[in-house]
């Protein structure tokens, strides 16, 4: 790549300036960044539709997607370099991340060159995944038992004597099999090869590496010492013991940073279309997820993974899957995230969302006191929370179901001074209408 690119910069889900993009070069960049997009959560639904960025008819201008990132791309002989940086600051990013992985992102991490943006996302992640790495390694890597085969004049384990017959008679030897704990070497060569990726592209040397999780890789490296093929069946065929859950986020994540072709360590950086992207709808429901499950599980409400089949013995039939639900007792509280702009205007909701979180509440209302159900959106004006709640669902002869529409308030462009203080605020409303 050359030196001499064009440099676009943007914010998530905000209008591009034309001044030095034009339709052909974006339409480009979406073509070439088709697969560059990092998600944190196998559990995450990923919207088919979503795009990079895309055209805004009602507006006449072409507005970035929700994802943020940075590449470097060519188009007719101009090397061009896109930087989408999130519209509710870097602050608010690293506040996100911090409640979703129970960590706290450090100055160097957070003080990192901003300059590429690329590189900047990459040492977040880095980051997120030695926390994960420690956090797993409290009883030592996952380990199983292997069948192992023994030669010699004394009995290890069981005596195979249909295997001893030859070898009594040959060298006065007998064969016996016996097991033998060893460490889980699908996981440690999953491992193994996650950070040779981070140590690679994702400068995971530049981060101090937490105690736990050096001893973590030692036992790695003593176990592995060179790279091996790991399909996907062996991936999937991994088995946790009860023990051993904690590793399972770690390896999930470390798979998907093998897999992923913009940071593989085939890939020529040199190629047009280099690029790396995370999805900020993601970021934004797993940090709603994680500050309700601290602050509702105080008060007696757990969150559910609750998945149901509309239509179960027809054609037509759909998963129904609503990103948050919490449950106490018989009561149900379902919301769905949704990262789009609120300004408290009516085509703010979108049509489908609208009738997909009605579709959700009326369900649940079939076997489930549902005591409250809406969308949880980032909010960009000074709202009056009393207009964006009803009592009822639909209409005043509707079920007694509290519909919502909240969130947290956050400024675009600028960073908030406190996002813990918008946080409390949300809970406070969040708590007061599952309590009345």
């Amino acid at each position: 790549m050359l030196n001499d690119y064009i440099h676009i910069e943007a914010f998530d889900c905000l209008p591009f300036s034309m001044e030095k993009v034009s339709a052909d070069v974006l339409q480009a960049f979406i073509s070439s960044q088709s697969e560059s997009v990092f998600w944190f959560s196998k559990e995450y639904c990923i919207d088919e539709d979503s795009k990079l960025a895309e055209y805004d008819y009602k507006n006449h201008c072409w507005i970035a997607g929700r994802f943020v990132g940075e590449a470097i791309f060519s188009f007719q002989n101009q090397d061009y370099k896109i930087t989408i940086k999130p519209r509710f600051g870097e602050k608010m990013l690293f506040r996100m991340l911090e409640e979703i992985f129970n960590i706290r992102i450090t100055s160097s991490i957070s003080q990192a060159n901003k300059n590429n943006w690329q590189h900047y996302i990459k040492r977040i992640i880095a980051f997120i995944w030695l926390q994960k790495l420690a956090n797993a390694n409290l009883h030592g890597l996952p380990k199983v038992h292997i069948k192992k085969e023994h030669r010699g004049q004394i009995i290890r384990g069981r005596l195979d004597v249909r295997k001893s017959i030859k070898p009594y008679y040959q060298s006065n030897e007998i064969v016996s099999a016996y097991r033998e704990r060893q460490i889980d070497k699908t996981i440690a060569q999953i491992i193994f090869q996650a950070y040779n990726v981070l140590k690679t592209e994702f400068a995971i040397g530049q981060i101090n590496i937490p105690d736990s999780a050096l001893e973590a890789l030692n036992q790695v490296r003593s176990t592995i010492q060179s790279k091996k093929h790991i399909s996907y069946d062996d991936y999937r065929k991994i088995s946790y013991k009860e023990i051993y859950l904690g590793w399972k986020p770690i390896v999930d994540l470390s798979w998907d940073i093998i897999q992923r072709k913009q940071i593989s360590l085939k890939q020529d950086k040199n190629k047009k279309g280099f690029g790396f992207f995370i999805d900020m709808a993601e970021v934004w429901e797993q940090y709603l997820k994680a500050i309700l499950k601290r602050n509702l599980s105080k008060i007696g409400w757990q969150c559910i993974n609750e998945k149901q089949i509309a239509y179960p013995n027809h054609f037509y039939k759909r998963e129904l899957i609503p990103d948050l639900v919490f449950q106490k007792g018989d009561e149900i509280a379902i919301w769905d995230a949704k990262y789009k702009k609120m300004l408290g205007r009516r085509f703010d909701v979108d049509r489908s969302d609208f009738f997909q979180i009605h579709t959700y509440i009326q369900n649940f209302l079939n076997h489930k006191f549902v005591k409250v159900g809406g969308l949880l959106y980032p909010i960009s004006n000074r709202p009056d929370f009393n207009n964006y709640k009803s009592p009822y669902l639909i209409n005043e002869r509707g079920a007694k179901v509290n519909f919502i529409i909240d969130g947290i308030e956050l400024t675009e462009e600028i960073e908030i001074e406190n996002p813990i203080d918008k946080e409390q605020e949300f809970i406070n409303r969040i708590v007061n209408v599952i309590t009345v």
